[in-house]
């Protein structure tokens, strides 16, 4: 295992005839481990036949299956990705021999082929769709979260940072400032695994049962588990990207039908949901159990993690192992959209929008790779490579792989850690992406073609040629950090906590200039002493703002009078 996992790093996309003066020395490897030796191979597009891809595919093919033998915790899953991604050498090669037989294609492969209404109502554009947004008219649709909702974010951002260190949390008590304990995890998962293998390896009569044990499906990702008993609420945090298996899920983006329902997802991650899910069931059932109807769920991730809480979360209802009132909404961070017909597939399980809250950063690249418009050719060459995406809604209607749903949150970071986006306001901000319009068709058809605007500025493309993005102080790295996420939100709570304070403040100097007038057209000042002064404020209600007032000067001139005396004793 440890000879397959190279640390990896990013260098800049460079154009022909530019050199690349990047240091790699400088360049700190990112936070995920993988093997690069044919893992990007079947994404490089030259100047080549289809022939000449699927021979690169086969080659893929081979080298990545000796590689899964090695990984002992991955893999029979990763098996069953590579062998989704040799049916795109056969559709192509049927494509290309007889493309009058597509009917007859179709119907020997009807399991790889997607069964969805074409005319997907949230894919389909509008001839008002193209409308442009400036900075005014884009904030127009923003609307600042309360700081409750931040708060709850910001524990959900801390979670999520923690998933990446799941053995400290145990031992280092990290969920206690939440009021949390821990459960369990992947890792603690795996390890008794491990055991189990170990003891019936030293028997020769267990030599299957070893084999069975091992090739049991593994998450791609590590997740860990905690409660809130107060709440009754059971934390279910995924992480993102760290292994070679959960780069296999990122990279198998093919589209397939979900759950047996009218929409569209990610190959590759919903295949690893489906694991994910099998693995997380029976402390889900644990907890149902435990606490009958009170009993609450909510799934949260970064990244891929994100993503992958998502799918889970709509595997338990559509399954019918979780009631709907059972399941709070899913909050994400910097993940990818998934899904095509997403809003749809809501609205048919009777959820609301907000069930899913999807956190972008201004400028994080990740949620925009699926949801991007795609060049033209490239569509066309997805359609050569692969049938399944000639039926693509998405792809054939907007150029772009699966749109976004739920609610759609922008982060804004400080401008000191990241530069402002053009379309946001200046400063930090927390906002939800939604419009106002009374007409709900309207809302929706101004609200996507916001969401279309905003993910292509800046395009993905703009940020990979950028030179200054790569690295440790780079852009991608920045801007995707689970920490940065966490960290930005927290200074949005901080700002919302000093607008509070500033509006206290100046409620007391209303307060105060309330004693001063006190007859509204008669303005007594506190300096006169007459009698009917007295009369107004002590012998009226307003003796306690008499009160309010007075102390701390009192108080002032008690410390100077104990400074004074301080001073003269020690003289």
């Amino acid at each position: 295992m440890d000879g397959l996992r190279l640390t990896a790093t990013i260098s800049p996309i460079t154009f022909t005839g530019h050199e690349s003066h990047t240091n790699p020395s400088k360049i700190r490897p990112l936070g995920f481990n993988f093997s690069l030796k044919h893992q990007l191979a079947s994404l490089i597009v030259t100047k080549c036949s289809i022939s000449d891809v699927v021979a690169v595919e086969d080659t893929t093919l081979v080298d990545k299956t000796e590689e899964s033998e090695n990984e002992g915790q991955n893999g029979n899953w990763v098996l069953r990705v590579l062998q989704v991604r040799s049916l795109w050498k056969t559709q192509d090669d049927d494509y290309h021999m007889n493309q009058d037989s597509n009917e007859q294609v179709d119907k020997n492969n009807d399991h790889n082929q997607i069964s969805i209404d074409e005319a997907c109502d949230t894919c389909s554009v509008d001839d008002d769709d193209g409308v442009e947004f400036d900075k005014n008219s884009f904030s127009k649709l923003l609307r600042t979260v309360s700081l409750s909702e931040a708060r709850l974010y910001a524990k959900m951002a801390y979670l999520g940072s923690l998933s990446y260190t799941i053995p400290k949390i145990k031992f280092g008590n990290l969920l206690k400032r939440h009021k949390l304990h821990f459960i369990t995890s992947s890792l603690e998962k795996k390890a008794k695994k491990e055991r189990t293998s170990e003891m019936t390896q030293q028997d020769p009569k267990n030599v299957d049962v070893s084999h069975d044990i091992n090739s049991l499906y593994s998450s791609p990702c590590e997740w860990y588990i905690c409660d809130d008993d107060e709440s009754n609420t059971r934390y279910f945090v995924i992480q993102g990207s760290e292994s070679i298996a959960s780069w296999q899920a990122n990279l198998l983006f093919e589209p397939m039908q979900f759950e047996a329902m009218d929409a569209i997802v990610h190959r590759g991650i919903y295949e690893a949901a489906k694991v994910v899910y099998e693995e997380m069931l029976p402390y889900v059932r644990d907890h149902l159990e435990r606490h009958g109807n009170g009993a609450t769920i909510r799934l949260t991730g970064h990244s891929l993690g994100g993503s992958l809480s998502l799918l889970v979360n709509l595997m338990l209802l559509i399954r019918g192992q979780v009631h709907v009132s059972s399941l709070l909404p899913v909050i994400t961070f910097g993940a990818p959209w998934v899904m095509c017909g997403g809003d749809r597939l809501l609205q048919s399980l009777g959820l609301p929008r907000n069930h899913l809250q999807g956190m972008t950063m201004h400028r994080d690249i990740v949620p925009r790779a699926f949801s991007c418009n795609y060049p033209t050719r490239v569509a066309h060459l997805l359609k050569v490579v692969n049938g399944n995406f000639r039926n693509h809604p998405c792809l054939n209607n907007q150029n772009l792989l699966y749109a976004p749903m739920g609610e759609f949150l922008i982060l804004q970071p400080d401008a000191k850690l990241s530069p402002n986006h053009d379309l946001l306001p200046s400063g930090s901000g927390l906002y939800v992406l939604r419009s106002q319009a009374s007409d709900p068709n309207l809302a929706t058809k101004q609200t996507r073609a916001a969401q279309s605007v905003f993910l292509n500025t800046p395009h993905p493309l703009e940020i990979l040629t950028d030179r200054c993005a790569y690295g440790s102080e780079g852009a991608i790295l920045r801007d995707h950090d689970v920490d940065t996420y966490l960290i930005s939100i927290r200074k949005v709570i901080s700002q919302e906590l000093n607008r509070a304070r500033k509006m206290r403040r100046q409620q007391q100097r209303q307060l105060w200039w309330h004693m001063v007038v006190l007859n509204g057209t008669n303005v007594k000042l506190l300096l006169d002493s007459g009698r009917e002064w007295w009369r107004m404020v002590v012998a009226t209600h307003n003796m306690h703002l008499l009160v309010v007032v007075l102390v701390p000067f009192a108080r002032l001139w008690v410390t100077k009078a104990c400074n004074w005396i301080r001073f003269r004793l020690c003289m």
